[in-house]
């Protein structure tokens, strides 16, 4: 296989798939949504912080405007990606005292993802979720270690204004088409805290904090014997409610060539 064509494979597949905070799927057939039957919102008032934030979770895993209870469950549609419109669900199937693991279900296929509950918030431990789920549906495979985690991904509370980051350094191994190369890099998110807004998305209507997420990936692919680095920068808008979690993100970019303009939305969730 050519170079000019392996860079383009491998440049498609990780720039897509690190288009947000936590990341998209690459370039795919179009995927039929799961049909979920909505649930309906919490009638329940959540506890609430020192500061008045409603919160779910225990210990150091409680958090204002991410839940963290065994069994909540969060159900997403995405239009506009470059792999089409999809849907998938999201479910904290395990909470500890120091972390929790949240599974995602895309079509037939689970994957996991860790996350540490640390003073200063919650941090992703992993990649996970739809790419990941995504990426084994098709002839293209990564696995990727974290060599390294440092920042946060949702800080114990979070007001308008606040800046935070997070960081991992990666290594693994990607096969394409049956055929293995190596993987290495890092990926730096920046958040921002914008501000309060109403949003209306299929679950409801919300008063939402706004935070930008710019998301930096340089990575180096070994494959066939040549070496393609891969870099991508790439800004996404997500909108968090307090005691429900994120329920819009929107974005647009530019994958080889191709623009798009990506929006998920909760379709409907349920917390225990």
């Amino acid at each position: 296989m050519e170079k000019r064509k392996i860079n383009s494979i491998v440049s498609l597949l990780l720039t897509t798939i690190f288009l947000t905070a936590c990341s998209f799927p690459t370039s795919a057939p179009t995927v039929e949504p799961q049909v979920t039957e909505p649930e309906s919102p919490q009638t329940e008032a959540p506890a609430a912080s020192e500061g008045g934030l409603p919160v779910q979770g225990e210990g150091l895993c409680s958090n204002a405007y991410y839940p963290v209870r065994q069994g909540a469950t969060w159900n997403y549609k995405s239009t506009g990606s470059p792999a089409g419109e999809y849907s998938f669900t999201d479910t904290i199937s395990a909470v500890r005292d120091d972390g929790f693991t949240l599974s995602t279900q895309f079509n037939n296929l689970t994957r996991t993802q860790e996350w540490a509950c640390r003073e200063e918030g919650l941090v992703a431990l992993q990649f996970g979720g739809a790419p990941a789920a995504l990426l084994d549906a098709q002839n293209m495979q990564l696995s990727l270690e974290v060599n390294n985690v440092s920042g946060v991904t949702f800080p114990d509370e979070i007001n308008a204004g606040d800046q935070w980051q997070h960081n991992l350094d990666l290594q693994g191994s990607m096969t394409i088409l049956g055929q293995q190369g190596t993987a290495e890099g890092n990926a730096q998110t920046n958040f921002t805290a914008v501000g309060n807004e109403s949003v209306t998305v299929p679950a409801g209507t919300f008063d939402a904090m706004k935070i930008q997420i710019d998301t930096t990936l340089n990575m180096t692919v070994s494959y066939q014997g040549l070496s393609v680095p891969v870099s991508f920068s790439g800004p996404y808008t997500y909108w968090f409610v307090q005691g429900v979690g994120w329920v819009k993100a929107s974005g647009t970019g530019t994958a080889e060539g191709t623009s798009f303009s990506e929006t998920i939305e909760l379709q409907s969730y349920s917390i225990p």
